[in-house]
């Protein structure tokens, strides 16, 4: 008969469960947040060259959310720079719903609660942001 792990023990096997669980949400929340940035940056990159080769402006602040859309279909290169920055804007948005949704596929549901009130306060940073 063995003697029963000592509590150290038995923490440390805990954690590493719970490390090797979590590990497919740290990595999908990783390629979120890459993949967004990738974006955006192209996005961005797109809108300063538009506005070099045309010799367009560029404004000083982002348009009001209205006026981005029509920008964009009238082909102005500040409409791609202004969907850049809401791009990136979102990205974080984009990798807490990810870590959110990892959390509930675990069954974890004080986390993905926690991971939604996180996601309630960029959605008010963000919201408040745009509508000053």
């Amino acid at each position: 008969m063995s003697a029963p792990a000592p509590p150290e023990a038995t923490g440390a096997a805990d954690f590493v469960d719970r490390a090797e669980r979590l590990a497919p949400t740290y990595a999908t929340a990783g390629r979120v947040l890459a993949w967004s940035f990738r974006v955006g940056a192209g996005l961005l990159a797109l809108g300063v060259l538009l506005t070099l080769v045309r010799g367009e402006p560029l404004g000083r602040e982002l348009d009001p959310l209205g006026e981005i859309l029509p920008s964009l279909r009238a082909g102005h290169a500040a409409g791609v720079v202004d969907l850049a920055i809401l791009w990136l804007m979102a990205s974080p948005v984009f990798a807490v719903v990810a870590v959110a949704a990892g959390f509930l596929r675990l069954g974890d549901r004080r986390y993905a609660l926690l991971s939604l009130l996180v996601l309630a306060v960029l959605a008010a940073s963000i919201g408040l942001a745009l509508l000053r």
